[in-house]
C-alpha cells in the first residue's frame, strides 16, 4: 500500500513539474457542459402531529428572599 502511494506521489510530482517547466502543454480543446437532468413528479411524505398547547404570558409574583448576614470571625 505504501508502494502504490509513493509512486502515485512520484507521477504526480513529475507530471507538475512537466506542466511548471512548460515540458507539457495543455490546452483546452472544447467547453464543458453540465448534464440535463428532468425532475418529474414526486410527493412529499404527510405527517400527522397532535402537539400540546402552550401559552406565553407574565404575572406578577412574589418571592420570599432569605438575608444573609456576614459576621467577620
Amino acid at each position: 500500500m505504501r508502494l502504490i502511494g509513493g509512486l502515485l506521489i512520484i507521477i504526480l510530482l513529475v507530471l507538475a513539474g512537466g506542466i511548471a517547466t512548460g515540458f507539457i502543454d495543455l490546452q483546452k480543446t472544447q467547453d464543458g457542459r453540465l448534464p440535463e437532468v428532468a425532475v418529474k413528479g414526486g410527493q412529499l411524505p404527510k405527517y400527522n402531529a397532535d402537539v400540546a398547547k402552550v401559552e406565553v404570558g407574565t404575572r406578577q409574583e412574589t418571592v420570599d428572599v432569605p438575608t444573609v448576614d456576614v459576621k467577620k470571625p
